[in-house]
Parts: structure tokens; sequence; C-alpha cells
């Protein structure tokens, strides 16, 4: 099972962040020992920054006025039904290990992050 935090979710929230909107944090409901190097470099040829703390719990983050958006099918499963969020099913890159299984994962993930970044501006516009 891979909800670690250590790839994915964090190079969403990075891609988020990068974009200067509403700030995003990134979580597991297991989280690992470290953040995956291939993660870390993958952001850094996409000139992101990803904290390289160690994974966080989602317990220890989450707010009750959160959107969680889960980049992983094991975390979205075990997430309790009522809490809001959105499901996007992006394939681990970490059993595969290789640079270009993290960049289709952070191709994917650039593209759904900016679509939602695009429906959120029009309500930070209002506010």
């Amino acid at each position: 099972m891979y909800t670690a935090d250590s790839a994915r979710s964090q190079l969403a929230a990075a891609t988020w962040n990068h974009l200067g909107t509403i700030p995003a944090s990134s979580a597991g409901t297991h989280p690992g020992p470290r953040i995956h190097p291939r993660a870390v470099a993958v952001a850094d040829r996409h000139g992101l920054r990803v904290e390289r703390n160690r994974p966080k719990p989602l317990d220890d983050i989450l707010h009750d006025d959160d959107l969680i958006v889960a980049v992983c099918d094991n975390a979205h499963e075990e997430l309790d039904h009522t809490l809001p969020r959105l499901h996007w099913s992006i394939p681990d890159p970490v059993p595969l290990d290789t640079d270009a299984a993290f960049e289709s994962a952070y191709s994917d993930i650039n593209r759904r992050v900016h679509h939602l970044a695009d429906l959120y501006r029009p309500a930070e516009r209002a506010s």
C-alpha cells in the first residue's frame, strides 16, 4: 500500500503552491520515512519547491474547511466518506522507481492542478 506522502501528493502540493493561489499542504494516511528522492528531483527540474521534511500524517494537518485531493486510490478508499474531497487516480511512480514514471506522474498532476486552479481563480477575484 502506497499512501506514504512521499511522491504524488508532494508534487501536487508543490505545483499548486507554485501557482500562488490558496495554500496547499501534503499529507498521507500512512506517511513514510522520507520524500522520495526522485520526487524531489522532478520538483527541482520543474522549478517547484518540495518541502524536504518528513512526510506528514493527514490527521496532523487537516482542518474542518479543507478540501482533500486524494491522488492515491488507497488513501481515497481509507478516508472517511463524509470528508469533502476530489479523487485523482494517479499511478504511483514509486514501485517503478524510474525517472520516466515520476515525470509521467508529475505531468498528470500538473495538468490536473492547473485545471483546478483555473476553476478557483474566479472565486479568488470575487473576494
